[in-house]
């Protein structure tokens, strides 16, 4: 692992610590090095000299001061340590077994790592008033190996001291060291480092056991325990962080320095003679390990080029799928992370490479979301997903019938009460002509209403369908409009399938959407010729998925009405909050909230926060949520409120033990590959998988992973009766697969429970909720909160839910409460602005928020605004490739166009109208069979409508590639259309 920390204290004393040690004496397996690309400049090499390391440390380089002139002399600040620990098992048999080849391992580890690390080395400047940062790629470093920590366990690890400098080039004048590049690429730093240490243990003889999922490994054979007995120091740091709510590398640096005990000073021969009693009955077994290690000598494993192959292209696709634009090292930490003691950094550097030649990875050059993207890429697929965008839009125009005539909308606007701004964005969607229209509202604008008053003034013979990501978020804007709902989900699963002209699909929180599922929406629109109407602010959560397509679209020319009054807030404060958080004001924003209450650990503020619900009446608790950012936070305050309502006799004191499916969280890419499938996962198909005998809707188990005759792994599986199949995942669709965690739920009557996957047999939605009535073994009968009706279900077949007193915002993104409570540990990636924000306009009356920090809130809340990327926004090609642009340019490909979706249109239209004779004709036996089939051949029509995106190419776009000017970051960058 790489934990940087930036140095304070004086340079005289940081020399100190880091030369002759601290809280043991060095020995002469404990060596030091210059290195980086400053080094020979400057006449550096071998050993440390302690003189020279504290002159460097003051900022005195090749004769010049740097620093700040301040009243009284320069400030100059010393530099940084970014430390590599090698994992614990690796320490254990380095130090404590005394196989000193491992420790060479670790070093030659230690210096792939940081070359890759000095590649990321920027200095700041200023041009023209504006602060700009150049890469270098020169650093200047001292490199310390120690071998214990504080506690005096063994702890093989590096410190890498790097000074507060670099220059443009050979005998150019020094600068200042910026490092937020560095700090950004820490994790890719540690990951480049792991895979090098890993392999270099397998050329030594040892076999490693790795998690696909973190990138961690640790040799095999070192028993779990003995690694938490010689971790002495690390589980002192992490009770102090948990006693003190701190969380995440920054915070816990606090423990680190706040459970430092006193130096002892002790040799280390002596070290290692504790370490080796310290193994007690673990050490024959060790040595053992050791011996076999060395019995063949230094092995070499010659990597096939498709391991490498599928290693970046895993890469490269498991970062597309969240966004559109990345950091080039978390491509490469993705690529390596699965394949730890296969693949190291210098077998996909050369590929990943080799992709950005042929122009299929793209170098980025403007700042696209809140990440730091000096060195972003996008790929060639994600430009043309979004450049498509731009295309159905410019198709759309013109291209729709209005929803209703002015009289009509006249006689329904005297009534509606709407403000004047919505009643303006209403003229403006019911009378466009586009197909394609939007409107992008602030939270509790009042869009659903507008809708409402749409539906009461469409023509006669215009069907409205409400759509949304969530279910409940659909089934809220058909509920308030008065028209049927669905997922978007279900729509695309049936490749929309019966509509025409005449509907209208409005499709709530569209800034949900990534940008694949708004394409196959768009295409069901163009395809159908149905009114598309997207509804969604900006400023909510965003998509899971890679994309941002809501936001995009209006800037690539979709026709947008705006709401910008809030109507929901009813008291001046919480106005003022949702204001003030809007803007991105968010330390007022918490001034106007009812209450922050601060300090503690996530479960210690889930307690605080579970106290003060529980003592609401019980009809104020009914109109008050607890929202909280994730599952792990949901399931601490589910168990904390069920607790305290046993206690009180709301729920029933005699509980029954459960299992339940809790959704394994495997990405699209990573469901193909079966290193990432554990032993005891449950898997089930949405569709049967004829040729591997696996049906739809059956529970599997996962036994092992095993390898088929040319060494291909594979999953063994075991059904309910006992049945053992091998199946190969990757040739099944990810989005067929479902792959769940098997736990363990107490419930009783009375208990609050919430449905977390949509059940088309039963009838529930996603993230429905309802009250355990009556429970029956595993019969339970539940009252649901939405229509108030009973359902008996059997648990033990249903495992599709959970305890539902706390919900995530994502899942409540739809919905309005009178007061919430929410819950925001730092520690969270998803304490972000956008979640934030949506977090407290779900109330109408008042919010009271729990963290460990106020003040660290804001900042975190300022730094992170969870605003997703573009990849056309990442080249600067947004102004180029919009709607109008593209007819500009290529009318008579438009035209050519618009003729085949017309003629594609009226096909279908007779499709419709001879299915509706042979229904006639037939009687509806067998209906459900022939509508399943037809919906099923237009999703997958949809499927390669999409892939077919990824390689169209037309003159025109290839004249345009030759003629477009190369970006200051690597090649051209036009993009086939």
């Amino acid at each position: 692992m790489m934990h940087p920390r930036r140095l304070t204290g004086t340079a005289g004393n940081i020399a100190r610590y880091y030369a002759i040690g601290d809280y043991y004496t060095k020995g002469g397996t404990e060596g030091s090095q210059w290195g980086g690309g400053l080094a020979e400049e400057l006449g550096l090499s071998g050993e440390v000299d302690p003189k020279t390391f504290e002159s460097l440390l003051r900022g005195a380089v090749a004769g010049q001061q740097l620093g700040r002139h301040r009243e009284g002399g320069i400030e100059h600040h010393p530099g940084w340590d970014f430390a590599l620990s090698a994992p614990k098992s690796v320490s254990v048999m380095a130090l404590a077994v005394g196989d000193a080849r491992i420790a060479d391992a670790h070093e030659q580890a230690v210096s792939v790592a940081l070359s890759w690390l000095e590649e990321q080395a920027q200095l700041r400047r200023r041009e023209d008033g504006r602060v700009l940062h150049e890469t270098t790629g020169r650093l200047l470093w001292a490199r310390f190996t120690e071998n214990a920590s504080r506690e005096l366990d063994p702890h093989l690890h590096t410190h890498v001291v790097v000074l507060n400098m670099t220059n443009r080039a050979r005998d150019a004048p020094m600068a200042s060291l910026e490092t937020r590049a560095m700090y950004s690429e820490q994790m890719s730093a540690g990951q480049i480092y792991r895979n090098e240490l890993a392999q270099g243990l397998r050329a030594l003889g040892y076999e490693i056991a790795a998690d696909p999922r973190r990138g961690l490994f640790e040799i095999r054979g070192v028993r779990p325990q003995l690694i938490a007995d010689m971790s002495q120091r690390a589980e002192q740091i992490d009770a102090h962080a948990r006693e003190h709510g701190l969380e995440g590398q920054a915070a816990r640096r606090k423990s680190f320095y706040a459970t430092r005990g006193p130096k002892e000073k002790i040799g280390l021969e002596t070290l290692h003679l504790q370490w080796r009693t310290r193994l007690g009955e673990h050490a024959p077994a060790l040595d053992s390990l050791r011996a076999e290690a060395e019995k063949g000598g230094e092995r070499i494993f010659p990597l096939a080029p498709a391991e490498a192959a599928r290693a970046a292209l895993f890469g490269l696709r498991q970062t597309e799928g969240r966004e559109a634009v990345n950091p080039l090292g978390r491509l490469i930490t993705r690529a390596l992370a699965p394949h730890v003691g296969e693949v190291r950094f210098g077998d996909v550097r050369p590929l990943l490479e080799g992709h950005e030649a042929g122009r299929k990875l793209l170098a980025t050059r403007e700042q696209t979301g809140d990440q730091i993207l000096n060195r972003g890429r996008t790929t060639r697929r994600s430009v043309r997903f979004e450049q498509a965008l731009a295309q159905h839009l410019a198709l759309s125009i013109e291209d729709g019938q209005p929803i209703a005539s002015s009289d009509r909308l006249l006689g329904v606007l005297e009534s509606a009460g709407l403000s004047p701004l919505q009643e303006r964005a209403l003229v403006n969607l019911a009378l466009s002509r586009d197909r394609v229209t939007g409107l992008h509202g602030v939270a509790g604008a009042g869009k659903s209403m507008l809708i409402a008053t749409l539906h009461r003034g469409a023509e006669p013979g215009a069907t409205l369908h409400a759509l949304a990501p969530t279910s409940s978020a659909a089934a809220n804007l058909g509920d308030t409009a008065g028209i049927k709902s669905r997922t978007v989900a279900s729509l695309l699963a049936e490749g929309g399938y019966g509509l025409s002209g005449r509907d209208v699909l409005v499709l709530d929180e569209a800034g949900q959407l990534g940008n694949r599922q708004a394409l196959r929406v768009l295409e069901i629109s163009r395809r159908t010729g149905a009114r598309l109407i997207l509804l969604g602010d900006n400023k909510q959560t965003g998509a899971i998925e890679q994309g941002k397509a809501f936001w995009l679209m209006q800037q690539l020319g979709m026709p947008t009405a705006q709401l910008t009054e809030s109507r929901r807030q009813e008291t001046a404060r919480m106005k003022d909050a949702v204001t003030r958080a809007r803007a991105g004001d968010y330390a007022g924003s918490l001034e106007q909230l009812d209450k922050v209450v601060s300090g503690g650990d996530a479960e210690s503020l889930a307690k605080g926060l579970v106290a003060e619900w529980t003592r609401l009446r019980p009809e104020t608790r009914a109109s008050t949520n607890i929202l909280v950012l994730d599952n792990a936070t949901r399931l601490i305050v589910n168990t904390q409120v069920r607790e305290t309502l046993q206690r009180e006799g709301v729920v029933a004191a005699q509980d029954a033990r459960l299992n339940i499916l809790s959704p394994a969280g495997l990405t699209e890419q990573e469901k193909h590959l079966a290193r990432f499938y554990t032993s005891g996962q449950v898997v089930t198909f949405s569709r049967d998988q004829a040729e591997a005998g696996l049906a739809r809707d059956t529970e599997y188990r996962v036994l092992v992973i095993v390898r088929d005759e040319r060494g291909r792994p594979q999953v063994r599986l075991v059904d309910e009766q006992g049945r053992i199949v091998r199946w190969d995942p990757r040739l099944t669709k990810g989005g067929q697969v479902n792959i769940f965690v098997s736990e363990t739920r107490s419930l009783a009557q009375g208990d609050r429970i919430q449905w977390r996957l949509v059940s088309h047999e039963l009838g529930i939605k996603n993230a429905q909720r309802g009250t355990v009535e009556a429970l029956d073994g595993s019969l339970a009968t539940i009252r649901w909160d939405k229509g108030d009706r009973a359902q008996t279900i059997d648990l033990s077949r249903h495992k599709s839910w959970d305890h539902g007193y706390a919900e995530t915002i994502y899942a409540a993104q739809s919905r309005t409460y009178a007061r919430v409570y929410v819950l925001a540990p730092l520690g969270s990636p998803l304490v972000t602005g956008q979640n934030y924000y949506t977090a407290i306009t779900r109330a109408r009356l008042g919010v009271k928020l729990w963290t460990q920090d106020k003040d660290r809130l804001v900042e975190k809340l300022e730094r992170s605004s969870g605003e997703k990327t573009s990849a056309l926004e990442g080249l600067g090609r947004i102004d180029r490739d919009r709607a109008d642009r593209f007819t500009e340019r290529e009318p008579a490909r438009i035209e050519e166009m618009r003729r085949a979706q017309q003629q594609e249109r009226r096909q279908n239209s007779d499709r419709l109208l001879s299915a509706r004779l042979h229904r006639r004709a037939s009687g509806r036996r067998g209906l459900g069979v022939r509508l399943a089939t037809n919906a099923r051949s237009l999703a997958e029509a949809l499927d390669r409508h999409l892939n077919s995106l990824l390689d169209r190419t037309g003159p025109a776009e290839r004249q345009a590639d030759r003629s477009e000017a190369k970006l200051p970051q690597g090649g051209r960058h036009g993009i086939d259309r």
